[in-house]
């Protein structure tokens, strides 16, 4: 992934979110450590939908806020991990993956020294979403 300055769009819909993770996936790769920050409801998930989508997923995604982490058979291969319910803990887990991943961690705050390659905020503004995309080419 190239680097990039900072992108920002203004998202209308959850169809428009998805779309967008869509056209991101072609962007992205293994090894790339993404970052997804927003506040609960601001379309982390839905947006690694998207992704998951545009990478050839097509079965149902669902946030992994219980279990942690969730791989997908994709090419690339790609992990989505919440750390929403981590306290001050760290998931040496996580360390498996970022070679031969295209790694998407929702809430990396809890853990704030992974190496993260790339950053993708999310913010409710209404019935709209802006999202700032960071660390990621500016071709979308």
């Amino acid at each position: 992934m190239e680097s990039a300055g900072l992108v920002s769009r203004l998202l209308g819909s959850e169809a428009e979110t998805i779309e967008f993770g869509r056209l991101l996936a072609q962007t992205l790769q293994a090894g790339d450590v993404v970052a997804l920050r927003g506040e609960l409801g601001a379309g982390k998930t839905t947006l690694v939908r998207g992704i998951l989508l545009g990478l050839g997923h097509l079965e149902p995604v669902r946030s992994p806020t219980y279990n942690l982490i969730q791989t997908f058979e994709t090419i690339p291969p790609v992990m989505h991990a919440d750390l929403y319910r981590l306290k001050g803990e760290s998931l040496h887990e996580l360390d498996d993956y970022f070679e031969t991943h295209l790694c998407l961690i929702e809430w990396p705050e809890r853990i704030p020294s992974l190496p993260f390659t790339a950053e993708i905020h999310l913010e409710i503004s209404g019935d709209e979403r802006l999202i700032s995309l960071s660390g990621i080419g500016p071709n979308l």
